[in-house]
């Protein structure tokens, strides 16, 4: 269960990266990656799909772990 975890928020990782990756490689816009808490980066719609998916297999990853803690498996 611990690689799982492991293996998910890696996973996840990695696709948040790609669609940044992505992005940067498109606009060519750096600020916009390091500021991405402004509304600067306007991503576009494989990119944004590839981050959502990434974002929700890393919570994947810490729900199982809240789980497997939980249940002490």
């Amino acid at each position: 269960m611990q690689y799982l975890q492991g293996a998910l928020l890696a996973l996840g990782l990695l696709l948040v990266l790609v669609a940044y990756g992505q992005y940067i490689r498109r606009t060519g816009d750096w600020g916009g990656v390091l500021r991405f808490w402004r509304r600067g980066m306007a991503l576009s719609v494989t990119e944004f799909k590839i981050q959502r998916a990434g974002l929700l297999v890393m919570i994947l990853a810490v729900v199982l772990r809240f789980v497997a803690v939980l249940f002490q498996w």
